[in-house]
């Protein structure tokens, strides 16, 4: 038997959480973060908080007494009460308020959920993901667009259109018709020993992995540029790779039936397994 943790409250899944007047449910008011948790950890802690409290202060929500050693809390009951020890946690965090539209307040209503996996590592696809585009719809390019919201249509309809393709993921463009991301990942290319990834300002996710992993490139001394990624470049690329706190790096081995090469993600991913490898020697 597994718990949820529903405003500070732990209740066996299954059990009844919300009701009809839930604006997460409702009109997708809220925003939430998944994080990997290995050997007891709880991966880049730091930074997906840091985009949790970004978020509520966008959404207008009261932040007083939601500080991170309150979430950290929160977290931990459902880490000890589940004995996880690897595992996916998701934070959804929405506005606990009635009224319609117009909510008539701004306070803070929160769930915690956990599912345990075996293998902590990241898996990578040796032949590399295949990649299509999704054409049905386009991304904002508002700074709400950097949030991980609830409001996820857009991504469901991506999702669908991936499985109706028989692809592993799909590119979603922006407002301006230029690459944003994928279903649930950011996206980079490399283009003549130079890598590229959409800025922030493109309408895609401030992405936790695709922090750690710009941080890689810049340390490793890379030609590296975060700007305007057109479908005119991403189909030229020499490689392209997508980045998220689930998956860490994956290659794609072909975009739109053509190959792709994948000797520079490879890099990416070692260096990625020798951060896990650290944490799971700290914690043993």
């Amino acid at each position: 038997m597994e718990f949820n943790n529903l405003d500070g409250f732990l209740s066996e899944k299954g059990d009844k959480l919300y009701d009809t007047s839930n604006r997460s449910m409702r009109y997708g008011d809220g925003i939430f973060e998944t994080i990997k948790l290995v050997n007891g950890e709880l991966m880049f802690w730091k930074d997906h908080y840091n985009r949790l409290f970004k978020g509520m202060k966008h959404l207008k929500l009261d932040t007083i007494g939601k500080e991170e050693d309150f979430w950290k809390k929160e977290v931990e009951k459902v880490i000890v009460k589940n004995y996880f020890t690897n595992a996916r946690i998701r934070i959804i965090v929405y506005r606990n308020s009635p009224g319609t539209y117009t909510p008539m307040g701004n306070r803070v209503g929160f769930l915690i959920e956990g599912t345990r996996f075996d293998k902590p590592n990241y898996m990578y696809s040796k032949e590399g993901l295949r990649l299509g585009l999704f054409e049905g719809d386009h991304k904002g390019m508002s700074p709400m667009n950097n949030l991980k919201t609830t409001s996820a249509l857009l991504f469901v309809l991506a999702g669908v259109h991936k499985k109706e393709t028989e692809v592993d993921d799909v590119v979603v463009l922006n407002a301006a018709g230029r690459v944003c991301e994928t279903v649930s990942s950011n996206i980079f290319a490399v283009i003549d020993n130079k890598v590229i990834t959409p800025k922030l300002s493109e309408g895609c996710l401030d992405g936790v992995m695709r922090k750690q992993i710009i941080k890689a490139i810049k340390q490793k001394e890379i030609d590296f540029e975060e700007g305007e990624l057109t479908l005119e470049k991403l189909r030229s690329a020499n490689e392209i790779f997508t980045t998220n706190s689930m998956a860490g790096v994956q290659g794609i081995g072909e975009f739109e039936g053509k190959s792709k090469d994948l000797s520079f993600v490879k890099e990416l991913q070692s260096y990625l397994d020798s951060a896990l490898q650290q944490v799971q020697k700290i914690k043993n």
